[in-house]
């Protein structure tokens, strides 16, 4: 790829150190930051030709950072990660200036690899490369991004969410529903509301959901 250094920037540190080292071991000089305000003033400092940007963060967001980091450097070619991979995400971030944008847990080759694909136009010129999201896939998001917010807690979870806790854990035991739109949905998907459990499995949980909730949640 012609780079020599790398900065990562993720707020948690558990996942930044182990993914420095391994980028380490592939020959990059590597810099770290836990959230906006580090980042930059690492990157002011010494600034790197390759960049991996958490999209949320304490503070500014990762898309924020983005648009900072090619003020200061222009050149720095930028992948975008997120716990949460959603479309919309993906194309703020690539007309933003990301090269590429990946789901956690992406690993250094997985990223190495989106750096080389990153070479190719994500979104073409005049349009969308995606289709806009159905409205099952956004429910799914928003409801993982509310029990990230609540480390994974239950029933707080679905208190903010306003539905009933054994509402939630049902629907979090649907994969996440695909766009019928996008390529190869005809096979894969039926319906917008994603895929049933089966019946036995919902009733089992029904019967006794003590594993699927945290410790707070025995008072429900």
């Amino acid at each position: 790829m012609g780079a020599k250094s790398i900065l990562l920037v993720d707020d948690t540190e558990v996942l930044r150190e182990r993914l420095a080292m391994a980028m380490r071991s592939r020959g990059l000089e590597v810099r770290t930051a836990g959230n906006f305000d580090e980042a930059v003033s690492v990157f002011t400092h010494a600034p790197t030709d390759l960049a991996v940007l958490d999209l949320r963060m304490p503070g500014r967001s990762g898309l924020d950072l983005l648009r900072k980091l090619l003020q200061i450097k222009p050149d720095c070619r930028i992948i975008m990660l997120s716990g949460f991979g959603s479309i919309p995400a993906s194309i703020d971030a690539v007309r933003a200036g990301a090269v590429n944008f990946l789901s956690k847990p992406a690993d250094a080759d997985d990223i190495l690899s989106a750096f080389v694909r990153g070479e190719e136009p994500l979104v073409p010129e005049g349009g969308l490369a995606f289709p806009a999201p159905s409205l099952a896939r956004n429910e799914w998001e928003h409801i993982h991004r509310v029990l990230a917010d609540c480390n994974n807690n239950i029933s707080e979870a679905a208190r903010r969410l306003g539905i009933h806790r054994r509402s939630l854990q049902r629907k979090l035991r649907k994969r996440a529903p695909l766009d019928p739109k996008m390529p190869g949905a005809d096979e894969m998907f039926e319906g917008e509301e994603g895929y049933d459990p089966p019946a036995d499995s919902a009733d089992a949980a029904d019967a006794g959901d003590a594993g699927d909730v945290t410790a707070d949640d025995s008072d429900d």
